[in-house]
């Protein structure tokens, strides 16, 4: 597959626990049936702040760095557009020094080791910051701090934005409850599909993908549809428009 050298995803069961021994909270847990019945579109908050969020192509095997990008800026904006957090939005997360923190010079990322760079060395706005300029995706960047890790510089420059509560969502009743109440979504998986549909259906694929992505949003309404619709984005970039088969256009 063409896309073979854009799967990042790497399963790392020592680092998910490491990560979570160092949580005050390990599993989520917040107004349990809160998002039943409800609908969450967290990527037109984004979009709001920033209506070129959704651009960035991803060029190499990094999609961990862009999943949770993209969840850090889907909680940011949500915060910030609800109220509950004065902030400036200033820009979009920038995927380098979540990448740059990978610990092996190799491709891919665990998405444990993801959370711990955000939770505690923080991020950085896409912009030039003098020591670094992040003001346009460049995969290479990331890629060349993977063994040792960004420079103390960029580290020192992270602090001041850092990631709030992080946590496993271990159901889909958690996902929707966490999705309502404004928490960005990613997940690490080794499930795969085919590339042409079925009718709207894409059918498994054998062979797995190795594959970060973003959940945006959800809509468990039955408004538009009679089933649960969940709104994932692929940062591969050309896979998001949907199927000639998708009715509703309300979203």
């Amino acid at each position: 597959s063409k896309y073979d050298a854009l799967c990042g995803y790497k399963p790392d069961p020592r680092a998910t626990e490491e990560f979570l021994a160092g949580q005050g909270v390990r599993y989520f847990s917040c107004a349990p049936g809160s998002g039943r019945g409800k609908r969450a579109l967290l990527w037109q908050y984004v979009l709001q702040l920033d209506s070129g969020a959704f651009s960035e192509v991803q060029t190499g095997p990094d999609c961990t760095s862009h999943g949770s990008r993209n969840s850090v800026d889907a909680a940011r904006a949500a915060c910030i557009l609800s109220g509950r957090r004065l902030a400036d939005w200033r820009n979009r997360t920038a995927t380098e020094p979540i990448y740059g923190a990978r610990g092996a010079s190799g491709g891919g990322m665990s998405p444990a080791r993801a959370s711990r760079f955000l939770r505690d060395v923080g991020y950085l706005p896409r912009e030039n910051h003098g020591v670094v300029d992040l003001s346009k995706y460049n995969f290479a960047i990331g890629d060349r701090w993977g063994a040792r890790g960004g420079p103390e510089a960029v580290q020192k420059l992270c602090a001041p934005q850092k990631g709030g509560t992080i946590t496993l969502i271990e159901t889909m009743g958690d996902l929707k409850d966490a999705l309502f109440n404004g928490y960005g979504v990613h997940s690490g998986q080794r499930a795969a599909w085919q590339d042409r549909p079925s009718g709207m259906v894409h059918r498994r694929a054998a062979k797995p993908w190795n594959h970060d992505m973003h959940i945006c949003g959800y809509d468990d309404t039955k408004e538009f549809c009679p089933y649960t619709v969940y709104f994932i984005f692929n940062s591969w970039g050309d896979l998001n428009m949907p199927g000639s088969g998708w009715r509703p256009t309300n979203y």
